[in-house]
């Protein structure tokens, strides 16, 4: 008998990086589109308190902010992720440790919406309660070291999310 092509099953480890990197392309794309919307607000903020930076303050904010709403965006698709892993096998085991993981994805998912809300609505205030702010916001490195905390946050999540398929 003729065997059909592609009948055969994924193995598990490709099955778990292929959901890895559709989960992070999803959370960059869902990054970019709320930084572009949020990068609206930002200007127009600057614009009505007619602060105008320059072309290098403006390029170096638009990037640190455009960074970490997508590293952010990244970091919430995978818990999403996680979490939908966990809810299924907590309903064909019904385990009360599954129920503690599901838990504690849910509260980490919380703290990174959580975590896009702050972002867009702390800029915007500084900005409205103290105008010098903007310019120091687009010349420091404000932000550099969060950024980096959420990059392995998003490695230990791969991970986890990796070891969780297998």
């Amino acid at each position: 008998m003729k065997e059909i092509p592609y009948t055969h099953k994924i193995s598990p480890k490709m099955k778990a990086i292929i959901v890895i990197i559709s989960l992070v392309l999803i959370g960059v794309i869902i990054g970019f589109v709320v930084s572009t919307i949020g990068l609206g607000f930002i200007r127009e903020v600057l614009q009505t308190l007619n602060i105008q930076p320059t072309d290098a303050q403006e390029r170096r904010f638009t990037t640190l902010y455009t960074a970490s709403i997508v590293i952010n965006c990244i970091d919430a698709t995978l818990l999403v992720g996680i979490l939908f892993l966990y809810i299924d096998s907590y309903r064909k085991t019904k385990s009360s440790f599954l129920m503690g993981l599901t838990f504690f994805i849910g509260v980490l998912l919380s703290r990174s919406i959580l975590s896009l809300v702050t972002i867009q609505s702390l800029f915007t205030e500084y900005i409205h309660l103290l105008p010098s702010l903007a310019n120091a916001i687009s010349t420091t490195g404000i932000g550099s070291f969060s950024f980096l905390l959420n990059v392995f946050e998003i490695i230990a999540i791969s991970i986890l999310l990796y070891l969780s398929m297998e």
